[in-house]
């Protein structure tokens, strides 16, 4: 880079068919660690990229992974931005390659693809492929999603990440003690941005959407938090941009064809990239068909598991009407307008439902706006709900559902969560899709709520599709908390929801149900076995997610433990844990506590695969069962706590480096921080 530091860089180079042949590059730009934590998985990848034609260059974000530096402060920095432009003008310039460029990625990568390509545009950069990536980092985001407090796994994880040595020889000197060790986590970094301000409108490309000139592949999950956007990014750019294709299917927080439970026909990923980089960055290898399809492919759910992929040529689709329904007294969701009585008479309750806040309720919606969810039944008994009629002719939904309610609450701040429900026959309630409002940003600047005083809230829903089938209902679940994707709101309450056909209703964008249509005749898979690496080095437990109960909290636990067999004859092993519990007396009083902890143990010979290396069990379970007083090692442990009261946020956060030449059981080196943030509207 321009002031000296070096960044690392795995290029995956194809094999040249005659003296001279050049090729276009492909970049990945992330904090992952591409040479022990996501090396099998990211040398697939290149691997499969590269033997269609592209020169695959991987590259660890300044302050991470092999690269050099000092941790960059924060996610989507401008350091980071700025020094993306010159790894785009270099690869550029690279004698290989024939000067275009096109980046991709998902998440984090797929952020800052969007981001280099709307935000700086350097000239070698023709063309993006991004999945599940966002246009809005404050309310589309992990760390305020619809603007309410969201702590799970990531945060200790990328703190943790953050401060592992550089590969391949984790040297653990002065330098990287002050570059990563003693740094400020990022936990406390975005406990001080609550608002939504300049930190989150800097890199949000939902402000600058006319400098996205460039084609633009996009791809969004079902079942994961990011799929508002692709459509978004679509609606806003398509006439800037020679061409925006846009693919929404059954997917997790995954490639999709890394996840093997998606339903419907294979979608594969990688093979759509070859397609598209290949029409925008090879001369000679234009894919005209990419280009003549339909710009808009969607997944039609009849189920949380079935559906069908269709082709959209238009969006918004002209055919879709709007279906309003009311919230009526009874529970009823109708389409009526239901008869009202003047609701400012003390005397009048019939027109009204109240509901107790239970800040801990909301488990079975999963632990981040994404995933596949079970039955809602547990969670629907502590909210209020509003049914259909059984359906008599099948109602299909395509797009965002939008809310609004007329509400109070006793206190000066409440949040309000809204669930859209299928309702079968035999019970079942199947998570459709949600969305949520925090009552103080109701408004711009926010402000408290008065308590008592009424007001109308509107807020949309995450983008959807669904198929309600005949016999079946709909249904509409409002709650106070959703706890745990949600940090509960700070004080004990009541909130009322008030019957009035002008502000209690919700929009349903519907479409006649086709009969039959064209199926998008997707690439199949084009993944043979010389593209991949042996599944062998990689293993790990089933990932634990379970609640408990008392009478005085509710703890919500996660757990995921994975071994890796790196390149030479390197052993590790990596914990990520949380648990957050919520107090059903005081709802201020939650705590969110992170463990992170990576093994590493050298010198470990003889083994053929990760399945071969015996495993100590119970507490000593990240560990070989070996023999380790011969052998180096070191463990790197971060601990993360986040508690709340009624004012205020309180960090405490610790890293501890334990190593194998140690005569005591005390941490060779430790970094201990604490903060404290006042609630801002959470």
């Amino acid at each position: 880079m321009p002031d000296g530091v070096r960044l690392s860089v795995t290029l995956t180079v194809p094999i040249l068919t005659r003296c001279g042949e050049t090729f276009p590059v492909l970049l990945q730009y992330k904090p992952y660690r591409k040479d022990d934590s996501l090396l099998y998985a990211d040398q697939s990848d290149a691997r499969y990229l590269a033997r269609r034609g592209f020169i695959i260059a991987q590259v660890d974000i300044r302050g991470t992974g092999s690269s050099e530096g000092i941790l960059v402060e924060r996610e989507y920095s401008t350091q980071e931005l700025n020094d993306c432009e010159h790894i785009i003008q270099q690869l550029a310039s690279d004698r290989r390659s024939n000067g275009q460029v096109g980046m991709y990625g998902i998440s984090w990568s797929g952020f800052n693809t969007l981001m280099m390509g709307t935000l700086r545009r350097p000239r070698a950069l023709r063309a993006l492929f991004a999945a599940h990536a966002t246009d809005d980092l404050y309310k589309s985001d992990i760390h305020y999603p619809d603007g309410i407090m969201h702590l799970d796994q990531y945060l200790i994880f990328i703190d943790h990440s953050n401060a592992i040595p550089a590969p391949i020889d984790y040297n653990m000197n002065a330098q990287w003690i002050r570059e990563r060790f003693r740094r400020r986590p990022w936990i406390d970094v975005y406990l001080s941005q609550q608002l939504d301000n300049s930190f989150w409108k800097e890199n949000s490309i939902k402000y600058a959407y006319d400098n996205l000139t460039l084609p633009v592949y996009l791809i969004g999950g079902l079942y994961d938090a990011y799929r508002d956007s692709p459509l978004r990014i679509y609606e806003k750019t398509r006439k800037n941009s020679p061409k925006i294709k846009v693919t929404i299917g059954p997917f997790v927080h995954a490639m999709p064809e890394n996840v093997n439970r998606h339903p419907g026909p294979i979608y594969d990923g990688k093979a759509e990239m070859v397609r598209w980089f290949s029409h925008w960055l090879k001369d000679d290898q234009k894919d005209s068909e990419i280009i003549k399809e339909p710009d808009i492919t969607l997944f039609i759910r009849t189920s949380l598991t079935t559906g069908h992929y269709r082709y959209e040529t238009e969006w918004p689709i002209v055919r879709q009407k709007i279906r309003r329904m009311y919230m009526s007294k009874d529970h009823k969701l109708i389409e009526q307008k239901p008869l009202m009585t003047n609701l400012n008479e003390n005397k009048v309750f019939n027109n009204v439902d109240i509901l107790e806040y239970r800040p801990w309720i909301g488990f079975e919606a999963g632990t981040w706006l994404g995933g596949l969810t079970d039955d809602q039944r547990p969670f629907d008994k502590d909210s209020l709900i509003y049914d259909s009629e059984p359906i008599n002719q099948a109602v299909e939904l395509i797009g965002v559902v939008n809310v609004s309610l007329q509400v109070s609450a006793t206190v000066r701040l409440a949040h309000w969560i809204v669930r859209l429900e299928d309702v079968d026959p035999n019970g079942q309630i199947a998570l459709i899709t949600t969305g949520a409002l925090n009552g103080a940003q109701r408004q711009t600047p926010p402000a408290y709520l008065k308590p008592n005083c009424q007001y109308t809230i509107t807020f949309p829903l995450r983008f959807t599709t669904w198929t309600f089938l005949i016999g079946h209902r709909i249904r509409i679940a409002v709650s106070n908390a959703m706890f745990p994707t949600y940090w509960p709101s700070p004080f004990p309450m009541n909130t009322s929801l008030f019957f009035n056909s002008s502000t209690t209703f919700i929009d349903l964008p519907v479409l006649p149900v086709l009969s039959s249509s064209t199926p998008p005749a997707f690439t199949q898979k084009q993944v043979s076995p010389t593209d991949t690496l042996p599944e062998m080095f990689s293993g790990a437990k089933p990932r634990v997610y379970k609640t408990y109960e008392t009478n005085t909290k509710t703890t919500v636990n996660f757990e995921r433990i994975s071994y890796e067999l790196l390149p030479n004859n390197y052993f590790m092993s990596a914990l990520q844990t949380f648990n957050l519990s919520c107090s059903h007396q005081n709802p201020g009083d939650v705590h969110w506590s992170g463990r992170a902890q990576q093994t590493y143990v050298f010198d470990v010979h003889g083994y053929r695969s990760i399945d071969d290396v015996p495993l100590r069990s119970g507490v000593q379970e990240l560990y070989p069962n070996i023999d380790l007083s011969t052998r180096p090692y070191f463990i790197l442990l971060t601990q993360s706590d986040v508690r709340s009261d009624r004012e205020y946020f309180y960090v405490n956060f610790k890293r501890q480096l334990f190593r194998s030449n140690s005569s005591t059981n005390k941490p060779s080196e430790e970094f201990i921080f604490t903060g404290k943030h006042k609630r801002l509207f959470q």
